[in-house]
């Protein structure tokens, strides 16, 4: 397995008043470092209505893959599968008047045994439409199979959460296949509306599972095999992003700056090795390079016969800022 240099950090910035309030304090001494001794090598700021977030952009320009903004294979990449498939992910739409706004699966906190049971309720049903149903590593995440898969155009769950619904969203691009997916979607909750694992939901006042979202769908033909990048995604903050904990998120930042970037840069110092960390937010993202071999240039120095007013001294921009 190749040794990972460059590791993308996935929701380092929040677009939540919170969140925002929080990162002038947070203590990221690692961080620090790291903007001290790198220098930005890469910034791309599409603003907030592109399909597919920063991160995953960010990850499959690094995996060579085409860009193509909502159609960005992730299930049949890390899977490992040579067909089209996708992640199916169950969730909660909060329905109001004139409005519907869609809670991410971070908020039901689904355990395995309500996850197989959806499953297993709705798996035959999928299966006379050429579908297959299978667990992942999470019980918040079916991996789904099928030629219908191919093609399919649309946002990532985590792009349009906790925002107003866009009908737009719900197209599934141009893909002739979209209305046969749309069809079985639509049964599927048909089915679960008075499942007993809902009624079991709605008696606690828990959130119920109402809604599913297609992601990551496509067939992956184009960069390394997952498992033999020499760049990684840390999703680790993405949880508390999406709960709206910005106590977890603070205290998760923090242990991903001592837990993984002290360590790169000491290695980065031990081996004299380059290494790169892109931080990404929910409009951008930026890449910072640290190269042992290529240090700072010292700065010059010139002497004058007469004095000179005193420098400004330049104003640094937070690195969040963009993102």
């Amino acid at each position: 397995m190749p040794m990972v240099r460059h590791w993308i950090v996935a929701w380092a910035s929040v677009d939540d008043l919170a969140f925002q309030a929080e990162l002038p304090k947070l203590s990221l001494p690692a961080l620090q470092r790291w903007l001290a001794q790198g220098r930005c090598t890469a910034q791309v700021n599409d603003g907030p209505e592109t399909l597919s977030l920063p991160h995953e952009r960010a990850l499959a320009r690094q995996l060579g893959w085409p860009d193509e903004d909502g159609a960005l294979p992730w299930a049949s990449w890390q899977h490992g599968q040579p067909q089209p498939c996708a992640w199916l992910l169950p969730c909660h739409w909060e329905i109001s008047l004139d409005h519907m706004v869609l809670r991410p699966p971070e908020m039901l906190g689904l355990t395995w045994e309500e996850s197989r049971a959806l499953r297993a309720a709705w798996t035959p049903w999928a299966a006379e439409d050429g579908l297959t149903l299978t667990e992942t590593d999470r019980p918040d995440r079916w991996l789904a199979c099928s030629p219908l898969l191919q093609g399919w155009r649309g946002p990532s769950l985590h792009r349009v959460a906790h925002r107003r619904l866009d009908p737009a969203w719900l197209g599934g691009g141009a893909s002739p296949q979209a209305p046969a997916l749309r069809r079985w979607l639509e049964e599927a909750i048909m089915l679960w509306r008075d499942h007993p694992v809902n009624r079991a939901r709605a008696e606690h006042g828990q959130p119920v599972v109402n809604g599913l979202w297609i992601d990551g769908a496509g067939c992956c033909t184009a960069g390394p095999a997952y498992g033999e990048a020499t760049v990684a995604l840390r999703d680790d903050l993405t949880a508390s992003a999406m709960r709206r904990d910005v106590d977890a998120w603070r205290r998760t930042w923090q242990r991903l700056d001592a837990d993984l970037l002290a360590p790169a840069l000491q290695a980065a110092q031990q081996d004299g090795q380059p290494r790169w960390l892109t931080l990404c937010g929910e409009r951008g993202w930026r890449t910072w390079c640290v190269d042992p071999s290529t240090p700072p240039a010292p700065p010059r120095r010139r002497w004058w016969p007469w004095q000179r007013r005193a420098a400004a001294v330049p104003v640094v921009e937070p690195w969040w800022i963009g993102l």
